[in-house]
């Protein structure tokens, strides 16, 4: 009788720990309480963008750059940041949030991802999980993604 429901429980196991990581979740349920604070924090000091040298940026635009994330979630985890700091995405106006879309895009298919699959993911405010207060696209790809990472 076990064995017939070896492989299903086994699926729904893989599934739930995947999508649901477990690790993750407690991690941003402790931290919740926190996150008003880290946002005060963040805008207090410099972003930590501004000191990236040229040397590192992967690519550029007139009013973007792309570097590679220095805590990669895949074999492909680029930032792509504007210049000049806007909090958050909803402070970026629409050419310029345009052009990072586009430079995202671009990354993509530069580095191969394009067509095998990979995630935008922009992180707003609080309960969006941003820690970084100047705005920035995450393009992530190279291995299968579950809903929630």
């Amino acid at each position: 009788m076990l064995a017939r429901f070896k492989i299903p429980l086994i699926a729904l196991a893989a599934f739930a720990i995947g999508t649901l990581d477990p690790i993750s979740m407690v991690f941003w349920k402790v931290a919740e309480w926190h996150l008003p604070t880290i946002k005060a924090e963040s805008l207090a000091d410099d972003s930590p963008f501004q000191g990236i040298s040229e040397d590192r940026w992967v690519a550029q635009t007139d009013n973007a750059f792309v570097v590679n994330d220095i805590n990669p979630q895949g074999p492909v985890h680029l930032l792509v940041i504007p210049k000049e700091r806007y909090t958050s995405i909803l402070d970026v106006p629409p050419a310029i949030r345009a052009e990072m879309i586009d430079l995202a895009v671009r990354m993509a298919r530069e580095h191969g991802v394009d067509e095998s699959g990979f995630r935008l993911v922009i992180n707003t405010n609080p309960h969006g999980g941003q820690t970084v207060y100047h705005t920035h696209i995450h393009v992530i790809g190279g291995r299968q993604m579950g809903w929630l990472g």
